[in-house]
C-alpha cells in the first residue's frame, strides 16, 4: 500500500461524526501508530500512550499518513523552539505570576457547543517584568494539559482574549519576524482545533497589529475570528454563568486562575517530563518505505515526473 491509500479504517473515520468512533478501530489506529513512532530513530523518546497518540489521529480524522507528519511536526517544534515548548515549569516566576493573575486559564464549563473555553487577558503580562518565553511557557504548559482531554481532542477549542490592556510594547517585545515563526509552526505542528476565537475590547488605534496579527495565519483561521465591543455581543456568543465574574459569570479571575495553577502543579512532574521528546534530524531515514517498499517507489517516481523525465 502506498501513502497515498487509505485503509478501510481512514475511509470509515473519514466519513462519520469525530464525536463517534468505533472502540476497536479506534485501538488499531492507535497501535500502527505506536508501533511507528516506536521504531522511528530520529523521534527520540516519544510519548506512546494511547491518549497522546489519540491527539494526532483525531486531529487529523484518523487517516494514517497525516497524523505520522503532525506527529513529527510537533517533536520537530519541541526541538527547534525550545523556549516555548520546552522546560514547561509552573514553578518558574516569570510564568507562575501569569498564570496565578489570570493570564490563560481554561472556564470551567464548556460553551454551546461542548467547547473547552481558553480564557486569556493579555494586559496581565508586563513586558519589563516578563519574558517572551514565561508567555509562550503559559500557553504551552496549558494546551499540553488540556490536550490529554478527550473532549478536548475531539471538539477543539474556543478562546476568549480579553485586549483591553494589550499595549503596542507587548508586540514588540517578541518581534514580528520571530512571532511570525512561532505561529506558522503552532498552528501547523500542534493537534489542536481552533473552532473559534472571540477578541474583546480590543484597543482601536491597535486594529492594525490585529490585522497583521491575522495575516500571519491560515485563512481557515482568520474567518473563525470575532471581534467583540462590549459585553452584551460577548453574552450572545457564551453563557453568562461560564465566564470569569468580572465579565459577568459567577467566579472571580483569580479563583479560576487560582485553580488552574493548582492544576498544573499537580501535572508538573508529567510537562517537565515531556522535554525527554526529542527530534534528530541526523537519525532520520532518508528513505521510509512501508512493508512492500511501495512509499519509496511512489517517491521516486513523483520526483521524476516534477523532472519531466517521465
Amino acid at each position: 500500500m502506498n501513502d497515498n491509500e487509505e485503509t478501510e479504517t481512514e475511509k470509515h473515520y473519514n466519513d462519520k461524526d469525530m464525536t463517534s468512533e468505533d472502540e476497536q478501530m479506534l485501538e488499531e489506529m492507535v497501535i500502527k501508530l505506536r508501533d511507528w513512532a516506536g521504531a522511528q530513530p530520529h523521534l527520540v523518546n516519544p510519548r506512546l500512550d494511547d491518549r497522546f497518540l489519540l491527539r494526532f489521529l483525531r486531529h487529523r480524522k484518523f487517516n494514517f499518513n497525516d497524523s505520522q507528519l503532525l506527529l513529527e511536526k510537533y517533536m520537530k517544534a519541541r526541538t527547534k523552539f525550545p523556549h516555548c515548548f520546552q522546560l514547561l515549569d509552573i514553578e518558574t516566576p516569570g510564568v507562575l505570576d501569569l498564570l496565578s493573575n489570570g493570564y490563560v486559564f481554561p472556564l470551567p464549563e464548556t460553551d454551546h457547543h461542548g467547547r473547552v473555553v481558553i480564557f486569556g487577558i493579555a494586559g496581565i503580562m508586563d513586558p519589563k517584568r516578563h519574558k517572551p518565553s514565561d508567555s509562550f511557557r503559559a500557553y504551552m504548559s496549558t494546551f499540553e494539559v488540556l490536550l490529554d482531554d478527550e473532549n478536548a481532542q475531539k471538539q477543539g477549542f474556543s478562546y476568549i482574549f480579553d485586549q483591553t490592556e494589550f499595549r503596542v510594547s507587548h508586540f514588540t517585545s517578541v518581534g514580528l519576524r520571530e512571532l511570525q515563526r512561532l505561529m506558522s509552526t503552532g498552528e501547523k505542528a500542534m493537534p489542536i482545533s481552533h473552532r473559534k476565537i472571540h477578541w474583546f475590547n480590543m484597543p482601536r488605534y491597535l486594529l492594525f497589529i490585529y490585522e497583521l496579527f491575522k495575516n500571519l495565519l491560515s485563512q481557515k483561521i482568520q474567518e473563525r475570528m470575532v471581534v467583540h465591543w462590549n459585553l452584551e455581543s460577548l453574552h450572545s456568543h457564551f453563557p453568562r454563568k461560564i465566564l470569569p465574574k468580572e465579565y459577568g459569570g459567577e467566579h472571580s479571575v483569580k479563583e479560576l486562575a487560582g485553580r488552574w495553577v493548582e492544576t498544573l502543579r499537580q501535572k508538573r512532574e508529567h510537562l517537565l517530563s515531556l522535554d525527554k521528546m526529542q527530534y534528530d534530524e541526523s537519525k532520520k531515514p532518508t528513505q521510509t518505505t512501508d512493508d512492500d517498499g511501495s512509499y519509496g517507489i511512489m517517491k521516486f517516481m513523483g520526483r521524476l515526473a516534477r523532472l519531466d523525465i517521465l
